[in-house]
């Protein structure tokens, strides 16, 4: 990726959030719409690189550290019961209905399984960053969707590895369904702990260090290695930073690193993860697929929200509160796409079905921020 294409994507995501923001959408819908212009479903100025895939992991990476930094921990712990309620009902809503619908579709029994994995995961990412436009990361509705999020995304983790297991793909094969999830336990729990003993010390010291910029570029470094190491285990990087962020609450110095994260990521790592869900539009061969797609979007749509709400619902949460809930949830986002490639490195989608999916998880991403903003305006 070039300086001036860096550049061009900056600057025209820019102009767009501003664009978006004065027709009453969220920056984001301008920020993905760049992508859009920019890639194969406009101009085809770019493409979705492996270079600039790893910016755009940096994005997800920030945004989430960023959301869990700004949460309450407290709220989170007091709502975890309607979390946990949200995930769940969310999870079984459209695992079930894709699964159905993939053998109606005369799919065999590991392709519907694919289907329902891949539409079960939720991103929360572009939620959140419509939690944090609004100031409602610390309502009811915004912690309840930031904990049922993380639920969601370990709840996916858990059920793509036991497809890779049972079906015999990836590292799971070699590693065994047991092993698998040991290590993933394991790294998140060591890894919260030690941090948690480790950081209350380090950080005071790093703070009385005359080097400028020294705490912001270790905790920065912190938060890519712990995300790498999460995606080498096969847990989701974004839930490692979101957890990461949960912890930096209680520690000293919390409000300078949130600031300068927030620097750090609003001027380039996060506008350019939304540019990048842009650029993976194509239109090339999806018109056999049209139908399909239509059907697929709207099950995508109508699952996870209708699900989250009865879950919500179900926990004692009032109607409008969990409509937010469950418009929030419906986003697939970074996960579903990760769990789409995996398939089609596999040879478990093919490659026209595969950009349908793409254009459906893109189509759910782009639905959030849309529906979500005015309901969050009426809940002010």
């Amino acid at each position: 990726m070039t300086a001036m294409t860096l550049a061009a994507m900056l600057l025209l995501a820019l102009f767009l959030s501003w664009l978006a923001e004065r027709l009453g959408l969220p920056a984001v819908v301008g920020q993905i719409g760049a992508g859009l212009i920019l890639g194969p479903a406009g101009f085809s100025v770019l493409t979705a690189s492996h270079s600039l895939n790893s910016w755009a992991e940096i994005g997800v990476v920030l945004l989430m550290f960023l959301a869990g930094i700004e949460s309450d921990l407290d709220l989170l712990k007091a709502h975890l019961k309607k979390s946990l309620s949200v995930a769940l009902a969310g999870v079984v809503t459209p695992f079930v209905v894709f699964y159905v619908f993939g053998h109606l579709l005369g799919y065999g029994n590991e392709q519907a399984l694919l289907w329902s994995v891949l539409f079960s995961a939720t991103s929360v990412s572009i939620t959140a960053q419509i939690l944090t436009e609004y100031q409602q990361l610390t309502s009811e509705a915004g912690t309840t969707i930031l904990g049922a999020a993380v639920i969601d995304d370990l709840l996916a983790v858990f059920m793509w590895t036991v497809f890779q297991s049972a079906f015999g793909i990836g590292e799971s094969k070699s590693l065994g369904l047991g092993l698998s999830l040991l290590l993933m336990v394991g790294y998140l729990v060591g890894l919260l702990l030690l941090l948690g003993w480790l950081l209350k010390m380090a950080l005071p010291v790093l703070a009385r260090l005359p080097q400028p910029g020294l705490l912001l570029t270790v905790v920065f470094a912190l938060l890519l290695s712990t995300a790498h190491g999460a995606d080498v285990v096969g847990l989701s990087g974004a839930i490692v930073a979101f957890l990461l962020g949960l912890l930096f609450t209680r520690l000293p110095g919390r409000k300078g690193i949130e600031h300068g994260m927030t620097l750090v990521g609003n001027v380039v790592f996060i506008p350019i993860f939304f540019v990048n869900i842009g650029l993976k539009v194509s239109w090339d061969h999806q018109q056999e697929h049209l139908f399909l797609i239509a059907i697929l979007t709207v099950l995508a749509i109508l699952t996870k929200w209708l699900g989250p709400v009865v879950g919500a619902r179900m926990a004692g949460m009032d109607k409008k509160d969990a409509h937010i809930v469950g418009v929030g949830m419906v986003s697939r986002g970074e996960m579903a796409l990760v769990i789409a490639d995996l398939a089609l490195a596999s040879g478990l989608l093919k490659s026209d079905i595969y950009a349908a999916m793409v254009l459906v998880i893109l189509l759910t991403t782009i639905f959030t921020p849309i529906v979500l903003k005015p309901m969050l305006k009426m809940n002010d």
